[in-house]
C-alpha cells in the first residue's frame, strides 16, 4: 500500500477545496511518490494505523455491504484489510491490488488473489467486475491531476448495485500548535515536488455526485493527544514515520538533520498540551 496515515496528521488547517482534471496517467506513480522504505518496520506501523482506525470508526468495512461475490482491495499493503475482509465474506473472491506487493508477507486466505499492477496506468479488471471496491489513504501517492480519471476507472470496474468506499485525509488540523505546524510545512515541501496535495479528498463527495453516485460522508477527528479513540496508536505511527522521514525532510528543506529530530521529539507535548488532533473524511456510495 502507498503510505498514508502520515498526511492525516500533517495536513494544512483550513485548506479550501480544490478542482482536479486531467487523465488518470498525469504526474508521477507511486514508486516516485512512496518515499518509506519497505521494511518490516514499515509493515509494522501499517498494521498499526489499521488498528488505529478501527478503535476510532469502529469498523473497517463503511459501506452498508451485505453479499458480495468479489472484492477489491486498491493500494492493499500488508493485507490486513483483506483478510478481515475474507473473515466476514468467506466465499466472496478478493483481490488484493498494489504497485508493490512486497509488504505482504503473511499468506493471503486462499480465496484472495494478489495482483501487482500501478493504478495510475489503469486497472487491470473487466467492466462491472465487482461488488465492493475498498480503497484507502492513498491521497499522498495520487497526483491532484490524475484524481478524476481513478475515480472514473474504479467506477468502471464497480457493478452497478455495487459499493465504492474510499477514506482519506481531509487536511485539516484541530487545535495544531506551532511546532506541528512547521513539520506540516516541511512535509508539504516534501509532497509538492510529486504534485501532490494534501486536500485533494475535500473533493471526493463533490466528484462521486459528479458521476452519478449519492455518496454517504463522514468526517472525523484522529486525536494525537490522550489514550481514548485509538490515540496512543496514532502517535506511534506517525511518529515512526516521522523519524524516518527525517532525511528527506532535511534535505527538502535545507535544514540541519538535528533540528528536524529536535522538532519530532518535542511534538509529542505539544499535541498533549494542545489536544491537537486531525481530519479525516470516509465517503461512499452505490453505483446505479
Amino acid at each position: 500500500m502507498i503510505w498514508t496515515w502520515l498526511t492525516h496528521l500533517l495536513g494544512a488547517s483550513g485548506s479550501p477545496a480544490i478542482a482536479a482534471t486531467g487523465p488518470s496517467a498525469a504526474g508521477p506513480g507511486p514508486a516516485e511518490t512512496y518515499v518509506l522504505p519497505r521494511s518490516r518496520r514499515e509493515q509494522a506501523r501499517l498494521d498499526l494505523q489499521h488498528f488505529a482506525l478501527r478503535r476510532l470508526l469502529g469498523s473497517h468495512f463503511l459501506a452498508p455491504v451485505e453479499q458480495a461475490t468479489a472484492i477489491l482491495d486498491v493500494g492493499s499493503g500488508t493485507g490486513i484489510w483483506l483478510r478481515e475482509a475474507a473473515r466476514r465474506w468467506p466465499h466472496a473472491r478478493l483481490v488484493a491490488l498494489d504497485k508493490d506487493l512486497s509488504l505482504c508477507r503473511q499468506p493471503l486466505p486462499p480465496h484472495c488473489q494478489p495482483v501487482q499492477a500501478d493504478l495510475l496506468a489503469g486497472l487491470p479488471f473487466p467492466e462491472a467486475h465487482f461488488d465492493y471496491v475498498h480503497q484507502r489513504f492513498l491521497a499522498t501517492a495520487i497526483p491532484l491531476t490524475a484524481w478524476p480519471g481513478i475515480l472514473a476507472d474504479l467506477l468502471r470496474i464497480t457493478r452497478p448495485g455495487g459499493w465504492l468506499e474510499l477514506i482519506e485525509a481531509t487536511g485539516d488540523t484541530c487545535n495544531e500548535g506551532p511546532l506541528h505546524r512547521q513539520v506540516r510545512t516541511w512535509f508539504s515541501a516534501l509532497l509538492e515536488r510529486h504534485g501532490l496535495r494534501l486536500d485533494a479528498a475535500l473533493n471526493l463527495p463533490h466528484w462521486l455526485h459528479e458521476r452519478g453516485l449519492q455518496p454517504q460522508t463522514l468526517r472525523f477527528q484522529m486525536p494525537l493527544y490522550g489514550r481514548r479513540r485509538g490515540a496512543p496508536l496514532f502517535r506511534e505511527d506517525i511518529l515512526s514515520a516521522l523519524r524516518t522521514l527525517e532525511p528527506q525532510l532535511a534535505a527538502v528543506n535545507r535544514l540541519p538533520r538535528e533540528q528536524v529530530a529536535e522538532t519530532l521529539a518535542a511534538l509529542p507535548q505539544e499535541w498533549a498540551r494542545l489536544r491537537t488532533s486531525s481530519g479525516g473524511l470516509a465517503v461512499w456510495g452505490r453505483k446505479p
